[in-house]
Order: structure tokens, then C-alpha cells, then sequence
């Protein structure tokens, strides 16, 4: 109760599709670094 309903700069349903696209990217790049750990390992 410590905050106002209308305090809040980021509702709920706005702060949603950030968060999936933060999810998305970092995913992404987790893959890429790993797939290019595994080239550099394959190719020694």
C-alpha cells in the first residue's frame, strides 16, 4: 500500500512486450556465443 495506483511509470501490460523482447535478445545472443565457442573448439 506503499504506492498510488497511478504512481507506476511502467503498467503492467506496457512493460510486457519489453520484457519479451529482452527474453528474445538474450537468448539470441546466448546461442550465437555458444555455437561460436563450439566452432572454435571444433576447429582445434
Amino acid at each position: 500500500a506503499a504506492r498510488e495506483p497511478g504512481a507506476s511509470a511502467f503498467p503492467e501490460p506496457v512493460a510486457e512486450p519489453v520484457a519479451v523482447l529482452t527474453l528474445g535478445t538474450g537468448i539470441t545472443l546466448i546461442g550465437l556465443g555458444l555455437g561460436f565457442l563450439g566452432l572454435r573448439l571444433r576447429r582445434r
